[in-house]
């Protein structure tokens, strides 16, 4: 058998994410201001970890290698479908932030506040559907190295949030923090009709 035909189903799908994620990539706007690397390092180091842990067999050894879940197919199948609503909420998410996509805290040019689609609900709803793919794809592996990078992908994306908002809070303002008090970060906000 050909070494691709061992690659799982939950693989395969972070492969046609990240093959997605590329071409995309390449229709964004012209940067406006960054985030220096030197701030975002430590918060993707944390990221870079977490996915080692998730995707890492060589981690498989200790209470690493024992799983936190039954190896049952039922379960398996439940993180599948996890991973791609998950998955299916970041492309959702990333078809209507369009050309103000970036990999980093950034501002493109004739950057305006995105509050279509999924943004109605949540002010980061790419990095919701990250954490509920990899929470997918860590039941599916089932083994407490993959729990471990499934906490560390959640901090650093928190995280991530966590910096992303303050830096529309000072672009935006007012229209900003409208936004903020109908939405969640990563959950949406229940009880609270979402703004027309």
């Amino acid at each position: 058998m050909k070494e691709w035909q061992h690659i799982s189903v939950e693989s395969w799908l972070w492969l046609i994410f990240a093959l997605y994620w590329f071409i995309a990539s390449r229709t964004t706007a012209k940067t406006k201001a960054r985030e220096s690397l030197l701030s975002s390092l430590p918060r993707n180091a944390v990221l870079a970890l977490g996915a080692v842990f998730l995707f890492g067999k060589w981690f498989s050894r200790g209470l690493l290698g024992q799983r936190f879940v039954p190896a049952l197919s039922s379960i398996w199948a439940a993180g599948v479908l996890l991973t791609v609503a998950g998955l299916g909420l970041a492309f959702w998410a990333r078809y209507h932030l369009g050309r103000y996509w970036s990999g980093q805290v950034t501002l493109k040019e004739g950057h305006t506040l995105v509050c279509t689609g999924p943004y109605r609900y949540l002010r980061h709803p790419i990095y919701s559907g990250l954490l509920l793919a990899v929470a997918g794809t860590g039941l599916t592996v089932g083994l407490y190295r993959a729990l471990l990078g499934v906490l560390l992908v959640a901090l650093g994306l928190w995280w991530k949030a966590r910096q992303e908002d303050a830096w529309l809070a000072r672009a935006f303002g007012e229209q900003f923090e409208q936004q903020r008090r109908r939405t969640g970060r990563l959950f949406p906000r229940f009880g609270r009709p979402a703004a027309e």
